[in-house]
């Protein structure tokens, strides 16, 4: 018999709802499961509630910025993957997102098959 593995569990972080639900949709594609959050609140309630295990994060939130929120979830200890899904792809922005506890930093727009490299790169599916 052979025991079923639950799907991988993504975040999406995004003010941007249209942007954020469009992602959701293509990463879906593949098999994963896509929480979207539109603010900084509602994705540290998801991360706590969900095993996510890479979330992508904005840098330009409506509450508090993307690096405020990778350090809460780095103070948090929540064990996911960080990824930084910004328009800011500058050398000095890539250092910010580094320091703030972002894993990687990725430039929007970014392709699917962009996408689909950075979660087989940090996340080993079940």
């Amino acid at each position: 018999m052979t025991v079923a593995s639950a799907p991988v569990e993504l975040l999406l972080v995004d003010g941007n709802a249209d942007l954020a639900e469009s992602v959701q949709l293509l990463l879906q594609t593949r098999g994963w499961v896509v929480h979207v959050a539109l603010d900084a609140a509602t994705a540290m309630t998801l991360v706590e509630q969900h095993p996510i295990a890479l979330a992508f994060i904005a840098i330009s939130l409506p509450d508090v910025d993307g690096y405020m929120l990778a350090r809460r979830l780095r103070a948090a200890q929540r064990p996911c993957v960080l990824i930084a899904l910004t328009g800011y792809g500058h050398a000095d922005d890539r250092r910010r997102a580094l320091d703030a506890g972002f894993d990687d930093h990725v430039l929007k727009p970014a392709t699917l098959a962009q996408l689909e490299a950075v979660v087989t790169r940090y996340v080993r599916s079940p």
